[in-house]
């Protein structure tokens, strides 16, 4: 399961990802991107990302499609996970991302959030 709060002033929307993720979950996170980008042009991002056991297929095409064509609107992202697999990929990832990407143990979930709402 996959849920999100928007912080509408800041610009910034936090994920909580629970176990996996459904092409309509991920829609409604995309969706929501999609209005803060339009408020404020770029966005940033706070994934809590707990036992991952995956997305469906859709929705995971989905994802690799909107980041490449969204890619310049993210001007932070942190993850948070306790996951050496999601830290790794997450690690490699951003070396050809332009948003800051930082990944944060869980017990550093609130030094994630101010970092994420840094100017």
């Amino acid at each position: 399961m996959m849920s999100f709060e928007t912080d509408d002033a800041a610009g910034v929307i936090e994920f909580t990802v629970e176990g996996g993720i459904t092409r309509a979950e991920y829609d409604a996170g995309v969706e929501a991107m999609e209005a803060e980008i339009a408020r404020h042009g770029r966005i940033s991002a706070l994934a809590v990302i707990r036992n991952f056991t995956g997305m469906e297929l859709s929705a995971w095409w989905k994802d690799v499609s909107w980041g490449v064509t969204h890619m310049n609107k993210v001007r932070r992202a942190a993850i948070v996970t306790d996951s050496g697999w999601i830290e790794a990929a997450t690690r490699a990832g951003s070396m050809v991302l332009p948003a800051e990407v930082k990944v944060f143990p869980p017990s550093e979930v609130e030094a994630a959030r101010a970092w994420i709402r840094e100017a």
